[in-house]
């Protein structure tokens, strides 16, 4: 496995809107192209604020003489959300002008969400990024497995795009969702519905990795949970080679994938997700505990933004069945 990552350089930055579309009924894909951008890793992140810029909403208030000046929550609060939101980098790439392209994709689920679903080319967005720390890949000619479900699906797109022109080719993906109509990409085939990963998607970059789909409901590939498909996947091969599986989505398919894959003896990397408020570590609303031998109960608190989002399976105590404090 590679070393850990240095800490990463971060660029706030203007970032203009080439394109916008839907995915499906509850996510957006938006598109920016800036001039430069600091070099970032797949499972990195974006702070983007969802709202105007600062300056667009500056008000002026009489006071009057002889008393205080009224003030409604209008005035002291600018519309749309307050905080920046994180997003994980979809896909990253240089254009033949030389800008660099970046893609987010976000389900709406509230008012910052709601205002990235209504932009358009033109439109320029506030952004920090790339922050916190992404997925290792192996030096070693291991097999891949990228396992995304929901809203953790967008990482794992640009880590396609990278592990292609890594040259690697043994890898295989698994994407679950509730249903059909939050599959947050647009596929180029119907996928199987026994769960067998077959090519019906175009991955960024050009990989022909073969992708493998479930639904809870059973509305689109195979009727289940993700991990379901893989572990059907895993049996009906057979395999014995060394493999290494990058998982990101809800807590709970995490728990479900590091309890999969300590069982299947394979390693695993997990992008979790938490709230971050700034993500830059310093509002501490993102805290996660990993183990340490060396303190006094075996764990202490680490910061998702900064220290993660992306983990080893076996540093993060609450993904392991055989401890509960």
């Amino acid at each position: 496995m590679s070393a850990q990552s240095p800490a990463p350089i971060a660029c706030a930055s203007l970032a203009p809107v080439v394109a916008a579309e839907a995915l499906c009924r509850e996510h957006v894909q938006v598109e920016f192209a800036l001039p430069t951008f600091p070099d970032s890793t797949p499972g990195q992140f974006l702070q983007v604020l969802c709202r105007d810029s600062e300056h667009e909403h500056n008000a002026v208030v009489d006071w009057p003489a002889d008393g205080f000046p009224s003030l409604s929550g209008g005035t002291l609060t600018p519309p749309g959300a307050f905080l920046r939101r994180p997003f994980s980098i979809a896909d990253r790439w240089t254009g033949p002008d030389g800008r660099v392209h970046l893609r987010i994709i976000s389900r709406t689920v509230g008012p910052g969400t709601r205002w990235l679903e209504h932009l358009r080319p033109g439109r320029v967005v506030d952004i920090t990024g790339p922050l916190g720390r992404g997925f290792r890949i192996p030096a070693e000619d291991v097999a891949l497995v990228l396992v995304g479900g929901g809203v953790g699906v967008p990482p794992l797109l640009y880590l396609a795009r990278r592990l292609h022109e890594l040259g690697r080719r043994d890898v295989s993906a698994f994407l679950g969702v509730t249903r059909r109509e939050l599959l947050p990409v647009l596929l180029s085939a119907e996928p199987r519905p026994d769960g067998t990963p077959t090519p019906c998607y175009a991955w960024p970059g050009g990989a022909g990795f073969a992708l493998a789909v479930t639904s809870n409901d059973g509305s689109i590939g195979r009727a289940g949970v993700v991990t379901d498909a893989l572990d059907a996947w895993w049996s009906g091969a057979e395999r014995r080679r060394p493999t290494t599986v990058f998982a990101c989505g809800p807590d709970a398919m995490l728990r479900a994938v590091a309890r999969w894959t300590r069982a299947a003896g394979v390693a695993c990397q997990l992008c979790i997700e938490r709230p971050m408020g700034c993500g830059l570590g310093t509002c501490l609303s993102c805290c996660v505990r990993v183990r340490d031998p060396a303190t006094l109960h075996g764990w202490r608190w680490k910061l998702a933004c900064t220290d993660g989002p992306v983990f080893d399976r076996d540093d993060l105590l609450d993904y392991s069945d055989m401890h509960r404090a």
